[in-house]
């Protein structure tokens, strides 16, 4: 009988890494980036699919794919002053350190 088992880790994501995982992971989504929520587990697995976090190299599949879940019970979204964020909106955040008041008031200019 085989089963995956999952273990918690903690790593480390420096964050001036951060936009640019945010940018190549909302890229690969196309444009599914404004619809899908954030979350830790879309930066993790990018930072593991680019040479970031070698100790998980074992977990990238042969299609590219890294097998890798980040919080207990499913992917938790990320949230800015109570509201979800998509990956689109992450980035724009993450790109210009802005607070999520400014993201939407640009967006409705």
């Amino acid at each position: 009988m085989q089963v995956k088992v999952y273990v918690p880790r903690i790593i480390e994501v420096p964050s001036e890494y951060l936009p640019a995982l945010a940018k190549r992971a909302a890229d690969s989504l196309g444009d599914r980036a404004s619809e899908v929520s954030a979350t830790r587990g879309h930066l993790v697995r990018q930072a593991v699919q680019d040479g970031l976090l070698r100790e998980f190299d074992e977990l990238i599949g042969e299609d590219g794919t890294v097998d890798m879940v980040c919080d207990p019970g499913m992917e938790i979204p990320l949230e800015l002053e109570n509201k979800t964020l998509s990956l689109t909106e992450l980035l724009e955040t993450l790109q210009y350190k802005r607070g999520w008041g400014e993201v939407k008031a640009a967006d409705a200019a």
